[in-house]
Order: structure tokens, then sequence, then C-alpha cells
């Protein structure tokens, strides 16, 4: 069977419709603006952006929107962080039928990246614009950033894919989805790569959450399967940005070492932080291990293999008293 039939054909956005991409600006204590496409060239004239400081894209999900909650979660955790914050919200063209969504994101990519080049153009410094995705969004990413580039030979500074999305483009060569190439910097991380993520190192860093898999269950009695897993990298990125020195990781040799977790006796054993204190030089595969709740963090603890993930999915043995309930 053919994964995402037909989502790599070419595809166009009419021009009637460019109205329904718009762009979303917060800051000034988390009050917003909303811009079109056709407007969206005034972005840099808002009292919320300072050229001065970093700026944060946004990209959403499948069936997303600026007013649901996600892009408010990630939007003020980056305001409160000093960065100018747009959000982009293409929900009209990701609330179709998945494998069409997947086919519109690639002009849908293009559109945006002319945008940021008419930023670029008032002042925007592409050395301080990072793009985050989660899901859908991290492949876009990817294609707002490779337009970037062909518009104007310079690179995106930073990209961030949380769980980038894997049916119609697991099958995909690296030059048609998110791609290490696609930036000076881009950090993936991984939480259900057999279900809606994806497994393939697509970054300078890449991250296997608990193997990557699938993440533990914080209710004893209903498993985090892949919705769960896939979703559970919105918290723990969250935490990551509240606690940026906590999530530490250990680098593994490949990917299959770090599914089974079997990275703890790699020599000699080297480390990397997900977040904003990622080590940019250390590029690799890294396995990283939580706790099962909110924070999620174990800190220097995740590089001991008796906090690997698998160990510690249930405590229901934990003690030697033993109850019998009748």
């Amino acid at each position: 069977m053919i994964e995402g039939p037909g989502s790599t054909k070419p595809a166009d956005i009419a021009t009637n419709q460019l109205k329904f991409l718009k762009f979303v600006v917060q800051g000034l204590g988390q009050t917003r603006r909303r811009y079109s496409y056709w407007s969206a060239h005034n972005i840099t004239k808002d009292p919320r952006i300072n050229l001065k400081r970093k700026t944060m894209l946004l990209a959403l999900g499948y069936l997303d929107s600026t007013n649901f909650p996600i892009s408010a979660m990630l939007a003020n955790e980056y305001e409160a962080r000093g960065y100018n914050v747009i959000m982009v919200d293409y929900q009209r063209f990701a609330t179709v039928h998945y494998y069409l969504a997947a086919r519109l994101m690639r002009p849908i990519g293009k559109l945006i990246a002319q945008v940021l080049v008419h930023l670029t153009n008032s002042g925007l410094d592409p050395s301080k614009l990072e793009l985050l995705g989660f899901s859908l969004g991290g492949q876009t990413v990817s294609y707002i950033a490779r337009n970037y580039q062909a518009l104007t030979g310079r690179n995106i500074s930073k990209l961030t894919a949380l769980e980038p999305s894997g049916p119609c483009f697991r099958d995909l060569r690296p030059t048609e989805r998110l791609d290490a190439s696609n930036a000076d910097f881009v950090e993936v991380v991984h939480t259900n790569i057999d279900g809606y993520g994806m497994a393939p190192r697509m970054g300078h860093v890449d991250f296997y959450v608990n193997g990557g898999e699938y993440q533990p269950s914080d209710l004893l009695l209903y498993p985090c399967t892949s919705t769960c897993s896939h979703f559970r990298v919105l918290p723990l990125w969250v935490s990551s940005l509240k606690n940026p020195t906590e999530f530490v990781a250990i680098k593994c040799d490949n990917i299959q070492q770090a599914r089974d977790s079997k990275c703890y006796d790699r020599s000699p054993l080297e480390t990397n932080v997900m977040g904003l204190r990622v080590n940019r030089s250390n590029h690799g595969i890294f396995y990283l291990s939580t706790t099962k709740s909110w924070p999620y963090y174990l800190g220097a603890s995740g590089v001991r293999p008796e906090y690997a993930s698998w160990k510690r999915i249930s405590d229901v043995n934990k003690g030697d008293d033993v109850v019998i309930y009748t």
C-alpha cells in the first residue's frame, strides 16, 4: 500500500484563497494582532516586534488553529523568554483530508517564505530567526526554510521539529521533507516514530524520547498509545523551556540503540540537553529518558541506566507489602 497517495503531486493555492493564510503576532503581555497574507509585510511595524530580539515563527499541526490551546501554550513560553512571536494560521488548508493537507503544505511553505523575505527586506535578521513546528508543522517548517534559502541564498538560524509527521513523509527523499540542510541548526524531538511520527534522523541533533516509540503512561491501566505519545512532545517541550538544563540525553551510535535504550555503555559517554541549551556542535542521535508525569525531566539521573524508561513503566510492585482486595 502506498503511504500518502497523491500527497507529493504538484499543488498551488488559488489567489482568492490567500486571504485564508494568516499571521498572528503576539506580544506586549500576550496581546495579539492578526495579519492576512496581503498585509503581513507590515508585521515589522507592529509595536509587539523588536527586531533586535530573536523571532520565533510557529507552524501548527494538522487540524490546528491559532485559536486553539497549543499555539497559546507555545507562544506564551517564547514571549516570556523575550522572543518576537509570529504564529502562522493555515487552518483552512490543514482541515482537509490529511493526504491533501500534506500536499498543500508545499505551496503554503513557499508563501510563508515569501512573507519572511519581505520581512527580511524590512530588517528581520535570519540569524535571529527560528521556526518551530509540531506534527505536520514539523514538516512545513522544512518547506518554509527551503524556499527561504532559494529566495535569499541565506539560512534561517534554527528549526525545531516536534514529532514531525511520518504519514506521507516516511518514504520521501531528504530533499522532499525535513532535513538538516534546511537551516544552520535543526533540532528534532521524536516521541512516536512508528505511529504519527517518523524514525529517521532528520536534524543535526535528534532526541529519541524514551526510545521514540511510545511514552510511559501516568495512568496505570491506560497505556500511552500513538495519539498520547505523539502529543506528549508538547508538554515535554514546554517543560524543557521552563527547565532548560534538566533534559539530559545520552548519545547513541544508531537509532536502534536509542529505541532499545542501549546507549549507556557507549564509551566515552556523551550527553546533550534538549531545548534552549542544546549543544549545537555535538551532533548525533540521543536517547532521552524521562519520568511518566510532569515535569518529566530526570536531570543528571538521565545518564544512569537504572532510570531507563522501560525499567520504570509501573510502580505496582515497587513495595514489599502485599495487599489483598476482597
